[in-house]
């Protein structure tokens, strides 16, 4: 199940998460919509569990139990949701990595015990930031590229990061959207 939305993300390397076990349910919706998209059957299925995840983030919006941070992720999930019904409603192709993010479903609260297993995936999302950044560095070195390092991405990679772990430390709200993102390590340039 976690395979075939790994095989949606070609070329973007996840660190494990719990988040993944988190978000589970969303997954088995994902293996489920790949197994549709696979079958060439009608769009109508993934319609359903698109509008189906579109009602879930709004009613999860107006939960009053629900951190304003938290209440803002479920809105930008729900407009992802609304964004691909338009797009297959009217003909239009949508990638089954947007069709995953669109159906994806933050928690609305973490346990102190997700929370820090997700700063240690964050950290070890960074470390791997870090080698990414490394390995560069000696390949440039190493074919006597006069071509200056471009390093920006792992800079603002890192500060992200940092940002993150301490609102997570000091129980500050934190958009899922932020972890989820960082949690995806680019591949080394």
């Amino acid at each position: 199940m976690i395979t075939k939305f790994n095989a949606a993300l070609k070329g973007i390397e996840l660190v494990p998460c719990t988040l993944l076990l988190i978000a589970l349910p969303v997954f088995a919706q994902s293996a489920n919509l790949q197994a549709t998209l696979e079958s060439s059957q009608p769009d109508t299925e993934v319609i359903k569990q698109l509008e189906t995840a579109r009602q879930n983030d709004w009613d999860a919006a107006l939960d009053p139990s629900v951190s304003p941070a938290r209440r803002g992720t479920f809105l930008n999930q729900m407009n992802k949701a609304d964004l691909a019904l338009k797009e297959l409603k009217h003909g239009f192709s949508v990638s089954p990595t947007e069709i995953a993010d669109a159906l994806w479903q933050p928690p609305k609260h973490i346990t102190p015990e997700q929370r820090d297993q997700l700063i240690a995936q964050l950290e070890q999302a960074r470390q791997q930031d870090d080698k990414n950044e490394q390995q560069m560095l000696n390949q440039l070195a190493w074919t006597g590229s006069a071509a200056p390092a471009n390093t920006v991405i792992f800079d603002q990679r890192k500060q992200q990061i940092d940002t993150l772990i301490e609102d997570l430390r000091i129980d500050a709200p934190v958009h899922w959207s932020a972890i989820k993102q960082a949690l995806v390590v680019p591949p080394a340039p």
